[in-house]
Order: structure tokens, then C-alpha cells, then sequence
């Protein structure tokens, strides 16, 4: 069975813990615990990095992902399921960059401390598009 690593990236402010960014981090790392034995049965170990968003508004808090040996490059979870992003005050305090946090919008609601399900969801979408399609429409995996 050849082996397809899944690599889940979380951008956050270096040295700052806020609310939003703190739960998505949790939230992932939970999944990563559940699903992460079964998608690496099926040839998708996960694995999981904290990356500084080096001061850069627009990445904090962001979630990507990417599986280099399905050629399927780093994206943005809001891309990968075909949802918009936006930045939005998020309490983190401390330096530049820091007072704003990513959010993934989804029609009227928008996402600060992403849910659970659309990181699953993400997971599979990445996992199905080695087979030739998922179905996003994110133009990623071929499945739209």
C-alpha cells in the first residue's frame, strides 16, 4: 500500500494564545487523534505543525493542508471546501499583526474557532481526491 502523508498546518501568532486560535488548535489535534488511525489504514497518516503566522493577520488561525506524493499543494481549509475567508478582531493582544484572526465564512455564519466537522471534512476531501475526485469544485483534486 503506498503511503500519501496529510499534513494539517496551523498558522498562529508566536507567543500570543487567544480564544479562537487556541479551540481551532484543540479541535485539530483532537481529529487528528480520532481519524488519524483510520486515514492512516487506508494509506493517510495525518500529521499536524504549528506554524507561526510570523506577525501576518490574514494567517492567523489558519488551517491548511497538503499531501505532497497526490500532488495536492498547501490550501487553505476555506478553499478546499469551497468557502470564503475573512479577517476578523479576535482578542489575541501583543504586537503587530496579533489583534485580527482568520475566520472561514460559510453563507450567513462565519467561523473564528473552526468546527469540527468542516476539518473533517477537509481531511476526507483530501484523502478521496488521490482516487480522482471529492467533489469540492475547489479545482484542487480535480473533483469539481
Amino acid at each position: 500500500m503506498e503511503v500519501s502523508t496529510i499534513k494539517i498546518r496551523h498558522y498562529a501568532p508566536e507567543g500570543v494564545t487567544c480564544k479562537p486560535v487556541q479551540e481551532t488548535f484543540e479541535t485539530i489535534k483532537s481529529l487528528v487523534e480520532q481519524l488519524g488511525p483510520k486515514l492512516e489504514k487506508m494509506g493517510f497518516p495525518v500529521t499536524l505543525e504549528s506554524v507561526s503566522s510570523a506577525g501576518d493577520a490574514g494567517k492567523n488561525n489558519m488551517v491548511t493542508m497538503e499531501c505532497l506524493e497526490i500532488e495536492f499543494p498547501e490550501t487553505p481549509l476555506d478553499e478546499i471546501l469551497g468557502f470564503g475567508s475573512s479577517v476578523k478582531p479576535c482578542g489575541c493582544s501583543a504586537g503587530e499583526g496579533h489583534g485580527e484572526c482568520r475566520a472561514i465564512v460559510v453563507g450567513d455564519d462565519s467561523y473564528q474557532a473552526v468546527p469540527p466537522g468542516l476539518i473533517a471534512d477537509g481531511l476526507l476531501r483530501v484523502a478521496l481526491s488521490a482516487t480522482g475526485g471529492c467533489g469540492s469544485g475547489c479545482g484542487t483534486c480535480g473533483g469539481g
